[in-house]
Formats: C-alpha cells, structure tokens, sequence
C-alpha cells in the first residue's frame, strides 16, 4: 500500500516534468533570430576637463554594443559615455564653476557579428537623462538588414525576459543570452520595471520569449534628497540615487521616431 501511495503522489509531478518544453530550444531560437541585428560599435571620443586653473585634453577609445532598429541602419546604444550631459548624470556632477567636463564625439565604427568590415555611423540624438543615443550607419553600402521587431504587452510581475549581446572581439564576437525577470514596477519618476537576474547591459532592448523587443534598459535617478533615500536603497543598488530598470516600449517609441526623423537628414 505504502508502494501505492507514493506511486499516486509522485504521477502528476512526472506528468509535468514530461509536458516541460524544451527551454534549450526555445533560448536557441531567439539567440538566432536578434544576434543578427546585434552590432559591435567602435567609438572615439575627445574628453576634455577642466577644474580651476587647469585644463586637460584626452582622446579615449571603446566598443559598445548596439542594437539595429529599421532598415536605414539607426542603431540603439548606450549614451552614458557619448555626451557630457549623459555622462555628468551618470556621476551625479552638477555644474559648476570648480569642474568641467566636455564629451565630443570623434568617430563610430560599425560591426555586424564576426565581420571584419566595418560601417562609418554619426551621432543622431542622445537622451541624458536616459542615458540612451541613437546612431545612424551613413552608408550601408546595399547591405540589407532586417529591423528588431517592438511589442507593446502587458509586463506583469514574474515575467521572465531576456536580452542579447555580444562577447568581444578576442572571443570572436560570440552572441549570448542573459535572462531576468520584473519584480517590480514604478510609475515614478516614469512608468519602468524593476528587474532581478543577469540582464545589465544598458541601452539594449530586452526581449521576450518570441524574440520581440519590450524595452530598453536604462538607469532612472529618483530626485531625492540625501537623507531621503534609506540604506537598504543604497544596499541593494549601489547608488545613492539612481538604479536600473526596464523602460517599456511605449515610452520608448517617441524617442525612436524622433531619432529616425533626425536620421533622414544625415548622409
């Protein structure tokens, strides 16, 4: 009888661990259809400091990983490090008389997957607050590419999402998946998800399970006073004043279209 009873129990859980689908799969399958439109962008920029009497001029080099848009070549970055307003956000420098720091952008260079070729892009429209930029390839040379596809759906909370980047070039550019899911959602300073798991890259779009962009993740600051924000903000975030979060597609649209609408003019 004993024999019986555990036999009776354990049927539904063998049932369901056999109906489970093959989530290997399913995660193959989106990493193949967004890699494509996943690009590798190298960037120079002029940084320029001043603080008191003294000035100092640097050119600086690295590679972001942007997200393709339309078929015109408009391209999603992140902009933390392409604007002196973008970048003052992100350290929480206000202006004043004491410091201050110019970001001029000198050269976009665009790779798509493993390719050695690489695609000249211009600068088109930066967020600060955000900390996004829109970037336009000037001459796709007749290379055909196909835009990310955007959702607009509900995002309740447990829903897992994930997002697409790329390794560097030492590591051939390997695609690669990183998952996540809502664990909370604010209407302040906008309405944006509160995300847990390995999604961190910010400025790439975040995806669900059939490979459809949802939003983008950018860095929200709350506006608070010092004394105003509790130490467990502080604990969990790494920051006084700002954290991550998801910024659903319907915000994100507007940016886009002013972004395409800039993007006509550049040549």
């Amino acid at each position: 009888m004993r024999h019986l009873w555990l036999f009776t129990v354990c049927l539904p859980l063998i049932a369901w661990t056999q109906a489970t689908p093959d989530t290997s799969a399913a995660y193959k399958q989106v990493l193949e259809k967004i890699q494509p439109n996943i690009v590798t962008v190298r960037v120079v920029i002029k940084v320029d400091v001043k603080a008191e009497d003294e000035n100092e001029s640097q050119e600086s080099k690295f590679t972001l990983q942007g997200a393709v848009l339309n078929s015109d070549g408009l391209i999603l970055v992140s902009g933390v490090l392409l604007s002196s307003e973008s970048f003052k956000e992100l350290i929480g420098l206000e202006d004043n008389e004491q410091v201050s720091i110019t970001i001029t952008p000198q050269s976009f260079k665009v790779t798509f997957g493993s390719e050695t070729k690489e695609y000249e892009a211009k600068l088109v429209a930066t967020d600060s607050q955000l900390g996004i930029a829109f970037l336009k390839i000037t001459d796709l040379e007749g290379r055909t590419i196909t835009p990310i596809t955007f959702a607009n759906e509900e995002l309740p909370i447990g829903r897992e999402l994930l997002t697409v980047s790329r390794l560097p070039k030492g590591f051939d550019y390997a695609p690669y998946f990183a998952t996540g899911r809502i664990i909370g959602e604010v209407n302040k300073p906008r309405k944006a998800y509160l995300m847990e798991g390995n999604i961190s890259e910010m400025g790439l779009p975040v995806y669900n399970m059939k490979g459809e962009a949802v939003g983008v993740m950018v860095r929200l600051r709350h506006g608070l006073k010092d004394e105003e924000v509790d130490f467990g903000f502080r604990s969990n975030f790494g920051s006084d004043d700002t954290a991550a979060f998801l910024l659903p597609t319907s915000a994100l649209r507007p940016l886009i279209e002013q972004a395409q609408q800039r993007a006509a003019s550049v040549k």
